[in-house]
């Protein structure tokens, strides 16, 4: 499930099934974002237009299978990476306008986003 649970129609039951069908010894990897990339997509998600995409991470899979699968044994594995987003919002910089796409998944972000929310993404960034 490598960054596939955000796509899932529904997660915890998908989880739960996957989960379900392994053979005994069978593991469930997972990859999925965390640290300032899980609380980006939680806090700014909302603002985005793909009704399709979930945005979760480590910590909502973590809580699905402490409530879901409780006998489960799972570990997690983190790795900090930082990431400066506010040269997405420098109208001069080509890059920055497609790394907001590229964090988004929306095609010129930049253009269309409500300046409260750029200034929401720049503090969560910050």
């Amino acid at each position: 499930m490598s960054h596939s649970a955000y796509y899932f129609k529904d997660v915890e039951t998908t989880v739960v099934d996957l989960y379900n069908r392994l053979v005994k010894g069978g593991m469930l990897f997972t990859k999925m974002v965390d640290g300032g990339w899980e609380k980006f997509g939680v806090e700014v998600g909302e603002y985005f237009t793909n009704p399709k995409l979930h945005f979760i991470g480590t910590h909502f899979l973590e809580n699905v299978i402490k409530r879901r699968i409780p006998n489960a044994r799972y570990e997690t594995k983190k790795r900090e990476h930082t990431v400066d987003i506010t040269d997405c919002f420098d109208e001069e910089s080509q890059a920055g306008a497609y790394l907001i796409d590229f964090t988004t998944l929306i095609y010129k972000f930049r253009e269309t986003c409500k300046p409260e929310i750029k200034k929401k993404i720049i503090r969560i960034s910050g």
